[in-house]
């Protein structure tokens, strides 16, 4: 099984473990996905995660002059995080999920990038997405509300869009063990 393989698998899985919750209890994920925005918990949380796995990306880069630097990543990270969760609260948590959705396509990318099947073409075109979605989440976090108004209405919709993410996650494992 190949990097590739294994990582289509866990991608897929992912993605059917996030949207199964919208067909098993639509009316609990609606009003967490309401309440989202202003979590502070979810925010912390997030941005922790994503502080951590910057820091860690930085801590493999070759600074090449700069190298007797990379120590005060250990000290700044506490302080940054810190500046964050304080100065930046207003809806950290969507900010917090665009830069995990920023920092999500690298590995996906770097394990398609070489594959031979065509079919690599769907994991990058899903990081491609998790790039603007990304984007858009990190500069305008309001719009993570205008995205899901649409469809956390009713359950009958957020049931849909359940059923549309789990047959794409299924989708996503269908490749991870054939294709690649």
């Amino acid at each position: 099984m190949t990097v590739l393989a294994k990582t289509a698998i866990l991608l897929g899985v992912a993605i059917i473990l996030l949207n199964a919750p919208c067909i098993l209890s639509p009316k609990t994920i609606r009003e967490c996905i309401k309440r989202f925005p202003r979590s502070k918990p979810a925010g912390w949380f997030l941005t922790a995660v994503d502080l951590v796995w910057s820091v860690w990306l930085l801590h493999n880069i070759d600074f090449g002059r700069f190298e007797q630097f990379k120590p005060l990543l250990y000290w700044l990270t506490p302080v940054v995080f810190f500046l964050i969760i304080f100065l930046m609260d207003e809806l950290l948590a969507p900010r917090a999920l665009g830069g995990l959705f920023l920092l999500v396509p690298a590995p996906l990318l770097t394990v398609a990038r070489w594959h031979r099947s065509e079919m690599r073409l769907v994991i990058v075109v899903l990081a491609y997405a998790l790039v603007i979605a990304g984007m858009i989440l990190v500069l305008s976090p309001y719009q993570f509300r205008k995205a899901n108004a649409l469809w956390i209405e009713d359950d009958k919709l957020c049931k849909t869009v359940g059923a549309v993410g789990v047959v794409l996650g299924a989708f996503v494992v269908l490749l991870g063990t054939t294709a690649f």
